[in-house]
């Protein structure tokens, strides 16, 4: 048990409230002269779990068997001065000869307290006190005293602060996250923060299997601990490999405390880090089959041959791996994350005894042989029905499903295969059984029941038609519906009303002279599927009737880019009969000018794996807050840019400006940095370029109108090559036919088909043979010096890295000569051509990759960063 938990436990047992069996020596502290005052009353009773006893006959007044003074170090100057005493300070003490006497009693104005007749023994002193003060613990097995016949004990209790008052202690992993087989490197800090040294500071960390804190590197701070000079801070860097129980959880954690003698003392400070862990691979070998001859082994007549065994995550229900045995009974399993999985047998067996399900990788790997029996697979049947025949089309409408399994062995992993889209179900309700669940288990004979409620998003000739399919681990092909239901609909309709004003002084509300005229507002949606269009007149009033209920998303255009923002949830209204839904529509001018943004990237190369810390910084220029920015990086999806791909579309490091999270808050007229961490994207290496370019609004799935920067960085890469022979096809076979070859053209490739950067030249050579080495990976384009050129796409060319790509490259006359490359091609700051003398385009490649990335010809040479 940690010292913190020891503090929460001790609060729980009424007398032993302060600092759990808390025990002192006499030879721990100063002994003061006795004050004058006589002492303080003592309360003596049984333990708190005793009977009560009928109060013993009076006796002669006992000696005092301790006689102590209770003071606050105020002044931390390890004495008593005038001023320091403690009054109304509880002091309870446990032991005595059996350990188990219980006395009590409180401090007098002048801190002094005494205990009288006690028996000879040792005592555990524990003290309650006010206003935080703490009576600490310098030995390691508890301060005690003894107590002998016919003797007073003088004692001087110190106390002091709480250790976490006296110290700070900060820890950090060095990544976000960790794939095993890997070390953390845990950056400490522990600051002394008063005016006296600080001896013996050593941590106490919670045990928990995915836990840190206790590898051979911490040996020499838990045994010797650490000395503190008044004021100092000491900086540690402690390597600790994560153990493969974090990868089980996915999180490795560190949660310790610091203070001296951290087993009695729990009041120190203490920290939290944490972060995500994955992977750590093991392999494991099963032998399926029966023992028919009950030998306990699986002989070669009684393995399970061809037997399909499917791996199950239990955690998430996802089917991990799939396998069959071989003519022995045997499958392996290699490479998987270490953690536990749910074997399933998807055939004509069953285990023998439902325990051997489990399956627990680690990496040391495993083997076993595991027995079966005859059983029939499972087999899930489902019926429907709705909570009526017939429903208005504005009505809530109720499906209840019955799924039983017929089979022999347990469904597993069975959900629905479709989301029923004709009826509108809020994803609250789906579950475990949803198509987007983990699916359920349902045993041998069982069935489930479940029930779905919402509103019709579509329906079809007068009829809501339900129809889909159940899908659970090892189900046949089947090419009919599990499901078909139809329930009447009655159609109705409502209307729509609003105004749509410009909100000029942003105050939030419709003010004279704010009315939109002219907005077009536009719905689509509803059942049957409508489309309605109309225009808000002078005072910004629009209206819509007769619009079949349904559900509708809805769009307003408005001139002097106003913009209607959508500001929480989506876009989105309910049509129904009734009273008119009413709408008030607030216009604002665009992000782009309520907000700026830049990204900056903090280094202008990077290796891939690298992280990149990327500074945001974002300012509000309007006169009023605007909540839940948040980043809309990676419009285009490309597999080298910063803020997620399809690989990893949120990724961590980005904290509150990812979709899913709350977003920024920015005051009116703030300005914030945030600085987010990612890892150089994979596809940077193919494109030899990292790129940052987002814009950023509230809600930025919907608002696409935010202020937009990019920034970028290169990223040392593979290098492809091209080659073929430049050839007039005179029969356009396609092929280079006799005497069709172009020899000695000059052959420049370019970024760019009509505004390109030269990236490189070559001259073909008598059979029309021309190369370019060493060029970065792309799309490029070639152009011809001479009376030639290319038609439509003949001179494009892209190029693989780690790969040479092999095409030939058909021309056609000019009536007249090109002008000369120099004059068409070297404007822009294109820093010069290539010399002719060779085709090698090393070195420029990260200048082209930038150039195509963008789309951008020479215009933005040597320009880096914008926003």
């Amino acid at each position: 048990m940690s010292g913190r938990s020891i503090s929460r436990a001790v609060l729980r047992f009424g007398a032993l409230t302060t600092v759990a069996v808390l025990t002192f020596s006499t030879a721990a502290f100063a002994q003061d002269d006795p004050a004058s005052t006589p002492p303080a009353p003592v309360e003596t009773s049984a333990p708190p779990s005793s009977a009560p006893v009928a109060p013993p006959p009076a006796q002669a007044e006992q000696p005092e068997s301790i006689s102590g003074v209770l003071y606050a170090d105020k002044n931390t100057n390890g004495q008593r001065d005038p001023g320091e005493e403690i009054s109304g300070g509880k002091i309870d003490i446990l032991g005595g000869a059996d350990e188990s006497a219980y006395h009590s009693t409180i401090s007098g104005d002048d801190g002094r307290f005494a205990f009288s007749g006690l028996a000879p023994g040792t005592y555990h002193p524990t003290y309650q006190l006010e206003d935080g003060w703490t009576v600490h613990h310098a030995n390691a097995g508890g301060d005690l005293f003894t107590v002998k016949a016919n003797e007073t004990t003088e004692i001087s209790v110190r106390a002091e602060r709480p250790f976490r008052e006296q110290l700070t202690a900060t820890a950090t992993f060095d990544r976000e996250s960790y794939r095993l087989p890997a070390s953390a490197t845990i950056k400490l800090t522990i600051t002394n923060t008063t005016n006296r040294k600080i001896n013996g500071i050593k941590p106490r960390c919670d045990s928990r299997p995915n836990g840190l804190g206790s590898g051979k590197n911490w040996d020499a701070l838990v045994a010797n601990g650490l000395s503190l000079e008044a004021g100092a801070k000491r900086e540690m860097s402690i390597v600790e490999e994560i153990p493969e129980e974090a990868s089980l959880g996915g999180v490795v954690t560190l949660d310790c405390s610091f203070a001296p003698n951290p087993g009695w003392n729990g009041d120190g400070p203490s920290v939290h880090a944490e972060a995500k862990a994955s992977g750590g691979a093991g392999t494991y070998t099963l032998v399926l089959g029966e023992d028919r001859n009950a030998d306990s082994r699986i002989d070669e007549q009684e393995a399970a041959r061809g037997l399909k065994v499917v791996l199950i995550d239990p955690r998430t229900g996802e089917q991990v791996v799939e396998r069959t045995t071989a003519a022995d009974g045997k499958v392996e399993f290699s490479g998987l994350p270490v953690g536990e999985y749910r074997v399933v047998l998807v055939g004509w067996w069953a285990f023998t005894d439902p325990a051997q399900e489990l399956l627990t990788i680690t990496g040391k790997g495993g083997a076993d042989h595991r027995f079966l029996k005859f059983a029939t697979p499972a087999d899930v049947r489902t019926t429907m029905k709705f909570d009526k025949p017939r429903y208005e089309s504005h009505e809530t409408v109720t499906v209840e499903f019955t799924v039983k399994n017929n089979g022999g062995q347990t469904a597993e992993g069975v959900k629905l295969d479709n989301s029923l889209y004709s009826l509108l179900i809020p994803n609250e309700q789906w579950g475990d059984f949803g198509w987007n669940g983990r699916g359920v288990r349902i045993p041998a004979g069982e069935s489930r029941t479940f029930s779905y409620s919402g509103k019709i998003r579509q329906f079809s000739g007068g009829k809501l038609t339900l129809n889909g399919f159940i899908k659970f681990v090892g189900r046949p092909d089947r090419y009919f519906h599990d499901f078909d239901g139809t329930a009447d609909i009655i159609p109705t309709s409502g209307s729509v009303t609003g105004l749509v004003y410009e909100d000029a002084n942003r105050n939030g509300r419709p003010d004279a002279g704010e009315a939109a005229p002219d907005a077009v507002v536009e719905i689509s949606g509803g059942a049957p599927l409508t489309y309605r269009k109309t225009t808000s007149d002078a005072e910004g009033r629009f209206s819509l009737t007769d619009v079949p209920s349904g559900e509708y998303w809805i769009s307003y255009t408005l001139a002097g880019g106003w913009i209607v923002h959508i500001e929480t949830g989506t876009p989105q209204i309910w049509v129904q009969p009734g009273t008119p839904l009413d709408l008030t529509t607030r216009a604002d001018r665009p992000y782009s000018e309520l907000l700026k943004a830049t990204v900056e990237l903090d280094k202008q190369g990077y290796v891939l794996g690298e992280d990149a810390r990327i500074t945001v910084t974002l300012t509000n220029n309007a006169d009023r807050e605007i909540r839940g920015i948040k980043h809309g990086c990676n419009r285009v999806g490309d597999s080298n840019h910063f803020g997620g791909t399809s690989k990893d579309p949120f990724p961590a490091g980005w904290g509150d400006l990812n979709y899913y999270e709350p977003g920024v808050t920015l005051a009116a007229h703030e300005t914030k940095k945030i600085v987010v961490t990612e890892k150089v994207p994979h596809g940077a290496r193919l494109k030899r370029i990292a790129l940052v370019a987002c814009d950023f609004a509230p809600e930025p799935g919907f608002n696409t109108d935010g202020p937009f920067s990019f920034d970028w960085a290169s990223v040392p890469g593979g290098v492809g090559s091209v080659k073929g022979r430049l050839a007039h096809d005179r029969n356009n076979n396609h092929v280079v036919d006799p005497g069709e070859a172009v020899p000695g053209a000059r052959v420049l490739l370019m970024t760019d088909k009509e505004n390109g950067y030269q990236l490189a030249d070559s001259t073909s050579d008598a059979e029309g043979n021309t190369r370019f080495d060493q060029a970065p990976p792309g799309e490029f384009w070639a152009w011809v010096d001479g009376p030639w050129q290319f038609e439509g796409d003949n001179g494009k060319v892209d190029i693989r890295a780690d790969a040479v790509t092999e095409r030939d490259l058909f021309v056609v006359p000019v009536p007249q000569a090109a002008p000369p490359p120099a004059q068409q091609h070297s404007t822009g700051g294109t820093r010069g051509a290539l010399a002719k003398t060779g085709a090698s385009v090393l070195g420029l490649g990260l200048l082209a990759a930038l150039l195509v990335a963008f789309g951008f010809g020479i215009r933005v040479a040597g320009r880096r960063r914008t926003s």
